[in-house]
C-alpha cells in the first residue's frame, strides 16, 4: 500500500474510533439485526464479475478526526465472480486532500438473488458499501459505515478501451460540493480538449465560457485512469468506462471536491425540432444550497415541447431547504436549442417557480443540465419519456438527502405486486453530522402507489415515508423526490434474470 493510501487507512481508523458510540447504538437497533429477505431475481456473486469503476459523494469524519466534512471518491476494483475483490484505485478528496491513489487491497462481496448485496474494502478499518445491481454491468451504492455516509454509482469497465485518451465529441457534467456546477460540450483529439461550458458558482452564472486543456489527457494505465488539466487551472484524474464514456474527479491540492462524468455526443447538429412536438421529457436533479449546504435541493418533473420553442405542459415537484413544492402544474414556458446541443428551458409554474435550466444534449433524447439558481448549485439529467410508462417490474433505487434526524442515504429495490402495491427492500445510513456518527439499518416493507397519465406517481412506503413522488421516464425507471424530507434519488428497472 502506498503512503497516501496509508494516510487514508489512518483516517478510517480515526473515523471508527469516533463512531464507537454509534456502533453500540446500531447493535441494539432491531431494524439492523440481519439481512432483508430478498425480492425476486436470480442475481448471484457471479453477477459481479470483471473490473468496475464506482464514484460517490458523501459526508464523513475528516482525516484529522476533528470535524465532519463532505467528500468525493472514485474507486476501481476487480470482482472474481466468487465473492472476492481486488481494489486497485481509491482516489479520495476531502478537506486537505487529495488522498489515496493506486494501490493493491483485498476485499470481499456478496450479491443476493434480488441484486442487493455488499462490498467490503479491507483497510485496517474496513469500508463497507451496500449495493443493488441494476444488471451485471451497473449498480447503485451507499457507504454503510458509522463514520461516513455516501451515495453513488458503479459500472463495468471495458478494458479494451484503455490506453489512448477518449476521442471525439463529448458532453459533460461536473459538481463541486457547496461550490459549483458545470455542463458543457468538448471535442477531444489526441488528448487535447477544446469546447464550451456553462459554469455556475453559488450565486453567479458564467455562460458560454471557452474551455480547453493546458495539459492534455494522458494515456490511461491498467485501471483506465489518466490525468488532464484545464485552462481554468483545475486538474483531474479521469477513469475510462468505455470508448464513449468516462468519469472524472479533481486531483488538485486546493481541496476541490469536483466529480463528474462525460458521454460521447451523437445525433447532432441539433435544432429546436430535436425536442419534437408532443414529446415529453422527465428530469431529475439535486444540489447544495446556501441555507442547508450539501443535498439542500432535490427536483423532479416532466415537461412537454412543441418542436419550435414552447413548453406546453407538465408538472414539477421539488424540495429546497425543507420547503416542499408539490405537484406544480407547468402552465407554459419556452426553450431554445442550438446546433451544438446547448439549450435553455424556462418553465412557468402554477403556484410556484423553478430556476431556468441550461442543458447540453448528449444525443437526440437525453441531456445534462444545471439550474441557474442564485441560492444553489444544482445539476441533473433529462430524457425522453416513453409512451405510457408503468410500474410493472422490479427496480433498483438510490436516494440521498436529509431530514430532522440527519443525513439519509438509501439503496435497495422495489417490486410491484399488483396494480397499486409493491414490496420495498432497503439498506439505509442515517448520519448525524453534529455527532459524526451514523446508524446503518435494513428494512423490508411494502407500500402503495397511484400512477397519473403523465408518469407522475404518488407513493407510500410503509415505515419509511408517506410522501414520495416518482416521475417515470420508462417502465420502472425515473427520478424521485421525498416530500416529508429533503431527500431524492433515481431508480432503474433491473435486468430480467
Amino acid at each position: 500500500m502506498n503512503p497516501l493510501a496509508s494516510t487514508k487507512c489512518a483516517r478510517r481508523l480515526l473515523m471508527a474510533l469516533a463512531a464507537t458510540i454509534s456502533i453500540l447504538l446500531t447493535a441494539g437497533c432491531g431494524s439492523s439485526g440481519g439481512p432483508v429477505p430478498p425480492l425476486g431475481g436470480s442475481f448471484s456473486n457471479a453477477s459481479l464479475n470483471g473490473q468496475y469503476v464506482m464514484k460517490q459523494t458523501g459526508t464523513g469524519i475528516n482525516q484529522q478526526g476533528t470535524a465532519v466534512d463532505p467528500f468525493s471518491e472514485t474507486s476501481v476494483f476487480t470482482a472474481d465472480g466468487k465473492g472476492n475483490l481486488t481494489i486497485t484505485v481509491d482516489d479520495f478528496d476531502q478537506v486537505g486532500g487529495p488522498y489515496g491513489g493506486v494501490e493493491s487491497l483485498a476485499g470481499t462481496y456478496h450479491i443476493n438473488s434480488d441484486g442487493t448485496g455488499y462490498l467490503i474494502f479491507k483497510y485496517t478499518t474496513p469500508s463497507n458499501y451496500s449495493i443493488t445491481m441494476i444488471d451485471d454491468s451497473h449498480f447503485y451504492l451507499i457507504e454503510g459505515d458509522t463514520y461516513a455516509t455516501s451515495s453513488g454509482y458503479g459500472v463495468l469497465q471495458d478494458t479494451s478501451a484503455f490506453g489512448a485518451p477518449p476521442s471525439g465529441a463529448f458532453v459533460f457534467k461536473g459538481h463541486n460540493v457547496d461550490t459549483s456546477s458545470r455542463v458543457g460540450g468538448v471535442s477531444i483529439a489526441g488528448g487535447a480538449i477544446t469546447g464550451t461550458e456553462d459554469f455556475l458558482t453559488l450565486g453567479t452564472l458564467f455562460p458560454n465560457q471557452p474551455i480547453s486543456s493546458t495539459v492534455a489527457m494522458s494515456s490511461t494505465d491498467a485501471n483506465g485512469r489518466g490525468t488532464f488539466t484545464l485552462s481554468d487551472g483545475s486538474s483531474f484524474n479521469y477513469y475510462v468506462v468505455n470508448s464513449t464514456e468516462f468519469y472524472f474527479m479533481s486531483n488538485s491540492a486546493s481541496g476541490s471536491l469536483e466529480i463528474g462524468q462525460a458521454e460521447a455526443q451523437t445525433g447532432g447538429p441539433f435544432s429546436a425540432a430535436t425536442l419534437a412536438s408532443g414529446n415529453s421529457y422527465v428530469f431529475g436533479s439535486a444540489g447544495d444550497t446556501t441555507v442547508s449546504g450539501p443535498a439542500g435541493i432535490h427536483s423532479a418533473g416532466v415537461f412537454t415541447t412543441d418542436g419550435v420553442s414552447a413548453i406546453t405542459g407538465g408538472t414539477v415537484d421539488y424540495v429546497q431547504d425543507t420547503t416542499v413544492n408539490s405537484n406544480l402544474a407547468v402552465s407554459g414556458g419556452t426553450y431554445t436549442l442550438a446546433s451544438n446541443g446547448r439549450g435553455t428551458i424556462n418553465l412557468s409554474l402554477v403556484g410556484g417557480s423553478i430556476s431556468p435550466q441550461i442543458f447540453w444534449m448528449i444525443n437526440g433524447t437525453s441531456a445534462y443540465f444545471l439550474a441557474n439558481n442564485t441560492a444553489a448549485v444544482e445539476d441533473g439529467t433529462f430524457s425522453l419519456q416513453q409512451a405510457a410508462p408503468t410500474l410493472s417490474g422490479q427496480a433498483a433505487f438510490v436516494m440521498d438527502g436529509f431530514d430532522s434526524g440527519g443525513l439519509k442515504d438509501r439503496v435497495g429495490d422495489f417490486e410491484p405486486t399488483n396494480s397499486g402495491a409493491f414490496n420495498w427492500n432497503q439498506t439505509a445510513n442515517s448520519f448525524l453530522p453534529s455527532s459524526g456518527s451514523g446508524i446503518v439499518s435494513s428494512l423490508g416493507t411494502n407500500g402503495t402507489y397511484t400512477v397519473s397519465s403523465n408518469g407522475r406517481v404518488a407513493v407510500v412506503v410503509n415505515g419509511v415515508t408517506s410522501s414520495v413522488v416518482f416521475y417515470l421516464s420508462s417502465a420502472n425507471t425515473g427520478f424521485m423526490v421525498q416530500e416529508d424530507a429533503d431527500v431524492g434519488g433515481a431508480f432503474t428497472q433491473q435486468a430480467s434474470q
